[in-house]
């Protein structure tokens, strides 16, 4: 009985600690996220211990049971070896859970989200991963990893088995080993109830923060290792697949092409300049910061600016896809990632290519990553340019600074084939904002984004000074949007309206000259630019099935955007996020017209299921 009372009395030390040590990451969580934490009520904050404590016992179990296993030896036998084997896999899961825990920290302040499949694809392009996470505050997070890591070693080499496991009756020993591992896989279930835990048991806020802070990440991470890579069927099956696909097929009817003409000739050039990370919360005329893109308040003189314009995911891959294949980002996976899948998808390039378009892409850094030249390859571009395409005097980790960028395509654009169709992304906005450029704006991370993109914003005045003066110019249509919008300079949430909500504008010589200066208020989202651009070309646009003309009267205009676990839609009566782990509305524009947020809700849904089942049944 005596070997059988250390061995139980050890296993409860272990119990104690596990759940302490996930208790102080959860704090460390919330402690490296204050700036978005200190705005709730503390009763909010504090529940964050109480609803995280079932996943964190629920982890508990996982990783004693192994401790059981390799107890049983000595039970029977004191042997150094057990005990070493022992020390070291338990020292070896604290520094594990330790490394996640700060990495969490990391991803939540760059893409608001903890660690994912989605996330761990990036793995395979470690500069442009780790540049996209540079935003976190490495300096601070790499000491408290270590600090926090030597202080959970100490403890835990404080906790010992005892050299007298061995001692006793074996039935008591079989016993023991029974019963402990009846309460490990009891703990790693999550009780006795008909459903094992999950991660809804973590969402208890409409403030995400707080429901990412509950999650236990080691326990997340263990999930995101052994889950299906793909899915195995729709996790977002909300009704019957005949009733989504009519509610879809209701929302992206055809319109009866009543839309009006915008452009001077039947088959202009087209120039996107696509501009990395930039939010409507910089643009004035939007509602944002003043001065931070004057240039394109001046632009917006001259053009057409959408009011209510959203991007469909985070990503520049996401919003690439959306815009070329009219196709909306995916929770938990990205579509650009799949061979056997993108490729099914429909090209606007291969339709412009159809009507006598050269095509050509041009980016400063590394187009391979994200598997971004493949899909653009098999969307049909003639020439696609990148980081080897001409000689670069400065470059931050994503690439030429932009404007390197903008001075290569008009030495490129001489004498172009026309009519043609070109892409420019830019890059020196990317996080983490740190170009040496000195725009006048100093300070902590909002400023350094507003510093980058002032830079880009002066870049883009400058670019569209010197176009105005090439011979293409008065037959050019310029688009200029941004690849998706961003949680900084106001902290937006990861689901937000406001995070995703971009700037659109459509200028040029091509523009009819009363059109400029205008404003419009539709609602939309990149998904549209194919069916827009396409009817103003009178070009067939019946292939990309989620997109609408921005300008047809009698069409259903709504924006429609994914995030991890959930999606938010708009129109002119309401805003409605929706967060799928919860079940619950997370954001609502208008609490008092709730017939319009069912209505949206629905619409939002069938569209998440029709997307997913659209995203499965592709082919791989």
């Amino acid at each position: 009985m005596k070997g059988t009372g250390r061995f139980l009395r050890y296993l409860l030390q272990l119990a104690l600690f596990w759940p302490g040590l996930f208790l102080l990451q959860r704090c460390l969580f919330l402690a490296l996220n204050w700036n978005k934490v200190s705005r709730l009520p503390w009763s909010d904050i504090l529940l964050a211990q109480r609803y995280g404590l079932p996943m964190d016992l629920s982890m508990t179990g996982y990783l004693l049971l192994p401790v059981v296993l390799l107890c049983i030896p000595l039970l029977f036998r004191d042997g150094s070896l057990w005990r070493t084997i022992l020390r070291v896999y338990l020292s070896v899961l604290v520094i594990l859970s330790c490394i996640i825990a700060i990495a969490d920290v990391g991803l939540f302040k760059s893409w608001g989200s903890r660690v994912n499949l989605k996330a761990l694809s990036y793995l395979a392009y470690p500069r442009e991963a780790f540049g996209s996470m540079a935003s976190a505050p490495i300096l601070m997070l790499v000491p408290v990893l270590v600090l926090l890591c030597y202080l959970a070693l100490r403890v835990l080499h404080r906790v010992r088995p005892g050299s007298e496991l061995h001692e006793g009756h074996w039935p008591w020993k079989m016993g023991g080993i029974l019963v402990a591992i009846g309460l490990c896989l009891l703990a790693a279930r999550g009780g006795t109830q008909d459903l094992p835990i999950d991660k809804s048991w973590a969402y208890y806020s409409r403030h995400s923060v707080l429901n990412l802070s509950t999650l236990n990440g080691t326990w997340n991470f263990m999930e995101v290792l052994v889950e299906p890579p793909e899915f195995a069927a729709n996790p977002y099956a909300y009704t019957t697949t005949t009733e989504a696909d009519a509610r879809f097929a209701e929302l992206h009817a055809q319109g009866r092409g009543n839309a009006p003409s915008i452009l001077n000739p039947v088959r202009p050039n087209i120039l996107i300049v696509l501009l990395e990370s930039w939010t409507a919360d910089i643009i004035e005329p939007l509602g944002g910061d003043s001065g931070v893109a004057p240039q394109f308040t001046q632009l917006a003189k001259d053009g057409i600016l959408f009011r209510n314009f959203y991007s469909t995911g985070f990503r520049t891959e996401q919003g690439i896809c959306a815009m070329l294949s009219a196709f909306p980002s995916q929770p938990r996976t990205t579509v650009i990632r799949k061979f056997g899948k993108f490729d099914q998808l429909p090209s606007l390039v291969h339709v412009l290519d159809s009507a006598g378009y050269a095509s050509t892409y041009y980016y400063a850094g590394d187009v391979e990553f994200a598997n971004t030249r493949s899909y653009l390859e098999a969307m049909g571009f003639d020439v696609i340019h990148d980081e080897h395409s001409f000689p670069i005097t400065k470059r931050t980790r994503w690439g030429a600074y932009d404007e390197e960028l903008f001075a290569f395509h008009l030495r490129d654009a001489q004498q172009p084939k026309q009519p043609f169709f070109h892409i420019l992304m830019t890059s020196t906005s990317h996080e983490p904002f740190d170009a040496p450029v000195d725009e006048g704006f100093k300070g902590a991370e909002p400023q350094l984004y507003r510093n980058t993109v002032h830079y880009t914003d002066r870049c883009l005045g400058a670019f569209m000074d010197e176009a105005r003066t090439k011979p293409w110019w008065d037959s050019t249509l310029v688009i200029v949007v941004a690849d998706h919008g961003h949680f900084l300079p106001r902290y937006r949430e990861a689901y937000a309206a406001a995070r995703h909500r971009i700037p659109f504008l459509l200028t040029g010589g091509a523009l009819h000259a009363e059109l400029r200066g205008t404003t419009n208020d539709t609602y939309g989202s990149h998904v549209d630019l194919a069916a827009t651009l396409l009817n103003q070309l009178h070009l067939p646009s019946d292939r990309f099935t989620w997109s609408r003309d921005l300008f047809d009267p009698t069409v259903s205009h709504s924006a429609f955007w994914t995030f991890d676990e959930g999606f938010g839609t708009a129109d002119s009566t309401q805003t409605v996020v929706w967060e799928h782990v919860g079940q619950r509305v997370v954001e609502l524009r208008d609490s008092t017209r709730l017939q319009d947020r069912d209505r949206l809700l629905q619409d939002g849904k069938a569209q998440l299921q029709v997307l997913l089942d659209r995203y499965i049944g592709f082919n791989q």
